[in-house]
């Protein structure tokens, strides 16, 4: 699990550091840094087997990410990872070019207890972060390959998800090249399903359980073979360009009979929902799933069963963690205050973060209101501005 996140001079996260739970949610206004916070986990966490320059999402050329486009500076991005009893912690600095889509490593090191050891310089072979398509080389003596392997399994695994309902429901031709995983849009929803029927019936009938369980008015899930699409390249953090093949495409048996339902029929949140199940029934779970605003589409009381849906893929898979951002006080209202971060631009345009739980007003009022109302009761400019109860612990 990462247990805190610090990162400078990325985009407006001048120096930003918070304390991560097993599931976390951040919020606040909009332009309030809180996407920025997920892109900065993502590019961490996926450069550890990805190159470095696809692991920042979105369209960005030159210094762009940089804090003000600083010409001297560098983005630094640094985690620390419970591995067994102990924290590692893993720093990764890294710099851009005047113009063009790349960026390469100036610097990474690790502190395992109190031994600090750096694992490259500028120009210099990377050993956790992949600066390009070449493998990392074996460890270095001082720390040894066991733990970098353990660090970079830690970190492996991130899946980030933005699902638009119209791409969930549409049909899934085979692409072995993203096994098991959804598009940050939700194109694969299809596939994946079949990928969980193919490999274990036991699993995905429990999947389907659960889900009609939910949607008593269907009692399966069906993926049928019709025309379908698969993306015409590796999916990254941009719109899929879409190719049409053979395939499967998903429909829901009625439970009063009938013609089965086509995914397209269905409302958005029956869509939402499968593919919440869909993760947590996979056969190896992410160990970092980051969420944007898992409210969309879905009603509150379907909502509650959705952070209930999250929990359990904590519970049952321990080694997964969930980020998540959201503007419903409803989400709010089903977390702890330590489990929350309010999120706010200071008058520089510099991302300012405060846990609730540190907060005065939030502890005074806990006993009598639940914490989404307290968070819209406030307002995000006054329980930032109040005096915090203690710093936060490492």
């Amino acid at each position: 699990m990462i247990k805190r996140l610090h990162v400078k001079n990325f985009k407006a996260l001048r120096d930003v550091e918070i304390n991560l739970t097993p599931i976390h949610a951040l919020i606040g206004p909009n332009d309030a840094g809180k996407t920025s916070i997920l892109q900065a986990l993502y590019a961490i966490c996926h450069s550890v087997d990805h190159p470095l320059p696809t692991c920042f999402p979105g369209l960005w050329n030159g210094r762009e990410l940089v804090w003000n486009q600083a010409r001297l500076r560098e983005i630094e991005i640094a985690v620390v990872a419970m591995i067994g009893a102990r924290d590692v912690s893993y720093s990764l600095k890294c710099g851009f070019p005047e113009t063009g889509r790349d960026t390469r490593v100036l610097g990474e090191s690790v502190l395992a207890g109190d031994k600090q050891v750096p694992l490259s310089s500028a120009g210099h072979q990377t050993f956790l972060c992949r600066q390009g398509e070449s493998p990392v080389p074996t460890a270095p003596p001082a720390l040894g390959d066991e733990l970098i392997s353990l660090l970079r399994d830690a970190l492996a695994g991130v899946h980030w998800h933005r699902w638009d309902p119209r791409f969930l429901a549409i049909p899934n031709a085979l692409d072995t090249r993203w096994r098991y995983r959804l598009e940050w849009t939700g194109f694969g929803l299809v596939r994946c399903l079949d990928d969980i029927l193919g490999y274990d019936r036991q699993l995905f009938a429990r999947l389907e359980t659960r889900f009609t369980n939910l949607f008593p008015e269907f009692n399966s899930i069906i993926l049928q073979p019709q025309k379908a699409f698969v993306s015409n390249d590796i999916p990254t953090i941009s719109l899929p360009r879409l190719e049409d093949r053979d395939g499967k495409g998903l429909a829901f048996g009625l439970a009063n009979g009938g013609y089965p339902l086509p995914a397209s029929q269905v409302s958005d949140g029956v869509l939402l929902v499968l593919a919440y199940l869909t993760i947590l029934h996979l056969p190896d779970p992410p160990r970092l799933l980051l969420v944007e605003e898992p409210e969309n589409g879905i009603h509150p009381e379907r909502l509650q069963r959705i952070i209930g849906v999250l929990r359990e893929l904590i519970g049952d898979k321990q080694h997964t963690q969930i980020v998540l951002t959201t503007h419903s006080p409803y989400v709010v209202d089903l977390l702890k205050a330590e489990e929350v971060t309010l999120c706010r631009k200071a008058a520089d345009g510099a991302v300012e973060t405060r846990r609730l739980s540190t907060i005065p007003s939030v502890q005074r009022q806990l006993d009598v209101f639940k914490l989404g109302e307290i968070w819209t009761g406030e307002g995000d400019d006054a329980l930032a501005n109040e005096t915090p109860i203690t710093t936060e612990s490492p």
